[in-house]
């Protein structure tokens, strides 16, 4: 996990050390086999947990980067064992698995930039299904308080990772941790299979979020008769339901919808 945000250094020896802890604990409970880390940067963190995985893969995109990395590489044992020099949203599963990734005994960690946080969440947590066995990222405090489990308003990125994991936030990181301090604070979110997923129908749950997500102010009956004035068919919403907002639904009320 790259050790700063933008051009802002994380300086903080104790938020570093939980960051190692965090990963290593996961990594031996999930009986993973496989590490990857994504954006790692100047490799501060990378450094620390090397030993942990006997198949540890970074992706960085960054060319300036890569030569210390590949140093790194070629100059410590039992280190990085493979390099993928390429955004990470362009990353096929099939070149993971060539480099003996299986992702359900896979923990994928990073650095997570704001513009791309969601995207990257998707990739890896977003399909429905419990494909890789866990995650552990930094990004914004912002993302992280709307993505958390028991978060009181459920946007379109919570339905998706909430469907097949538990995502917990972990630690907020401050501003002052990193120099120079950013405008924002940071948090630490772990991503880990739910004992039991949803039983609804994934593809029909992202039909209606999509119907559905972009008028999250209004009512479902409002937004129902909204689509329906265009002539639009989309899924009806049970009586009892209409007035409530789509961040208002839980699982089971999904369901009656579905």
């Amino acid at each position: 996990m790259s050790t700063y945000l933008g051009q802002n250094f994380l300086i903080d020896s104790k938020i570093k050390h939980y960051i190692f802890q965090q990963i290593e604990t996961i990594y031996n409970e999930k009986n993973c086999s496989t590490l990857i880390e994504i954006g790692p940067g100047k490799g501060a963190i990378t450094k620390k947990i090397h030993a942990i995985s006997d198949n540890f893969i970074v992706i960085e995109k960054d060319d300036v980067l890569i030569p210390n990395l590949q140093e790194q590489k070629e100059t410590q044992t039992r280190n990085i064992k493979h390099i993928i020099h390429d955004d990470v949203l362009q990353v096929s599963e099939d070149q993971l698995k060539n480099l003996n990734c299986k992702p359900e005994a896979t923990l994928v960690i990073g650095n997570l930039p704001y513009y791309i946080t969601s995207p990257i969440l998707r990739k890896f947590f977003g399909s429905g299904q419990q494909h890789y066995q866990a995650g552990f990222f930094m990004m914004q405090h912002e993302v992280g308080e709307k993505i958390k489990a028991d978060t009181k308003k459920k946007s379109y990125l919570w339905r998706l990772l909430n469907y097949a994991y538990t995502v917990e936030y972990c630690k907020i990181v401050p501003a002052k941790t990193f120099k120079p301090a950013p405008k924002v604070k940071s948090c630490l979110i772990k991503l880990t299979p739910k004992a039991e997923i949803p039983a609804l129908n994934f593809e029909k749950l992202i039909s209606f979020l999509d119907d559905y997500a972009p008028f999250s102010r209004k009512t479902l009956g409002a937004i129902q008769k909204l689509h329906e004035k265009k002539g639009k068919s989309v899924i009806t919403i049970p009586e009892k339901l209409k007035k409530l907002r789509l961040e208002e639904l839980d699982w089971e009320m999904i369901s009656k919808i579905l």
